[in-house]
């Protein structure tokens, strides 16, 4: 997958069990390795937040029309410092487009 360092790049949609549609996005590097990834965060979610709110998600999957969008954020550890302060600004920003954000770190 692409990663976040790849920011116009929509890593993967897919459909949850609970008939959701997925956007998941993939940090692999752990946070802080790298001086640019809380910048690199911010331009992924812009980028998916656009794909959806232009109808570029709808376009590409017609089925998505009605559905409920998540954005998944999969990484190593719980995020932190900067890092953290913009998925916060996420969940509040997407919330009110009726988009849910996650992060899913994994340990």
């Amino acid at each position: 997958m692409a990663g976040i360092a790849d920011t116009y790049t929509i890593d993967l949609v897919a459909q949850d069990a609970d008939g959701t549609y997925l956007l998941a996005m993939v940090e692999d590097r752990p946070w802080g390795t790298h001086p640019d990834q809380s910048a690199q965060l911010q331009e992924k979610l812009n980028a998916y937040a656009r794909y959806v709110l232009d109808g570029g998600l709808a376009r590409q999957f017609p089925e998505t029309v009605a559905g409920q969008v998540r954005i998944r954020l999969d990484c190593e550890g719980a995020l932190t410092g900067h890092v953290a302060h913009v998925a916060e600004h996420a969940v509040r920003q997407l919330a009110a487009h009726g988009i849910d954000f996650h992060v899913n770190p994994q340990n």
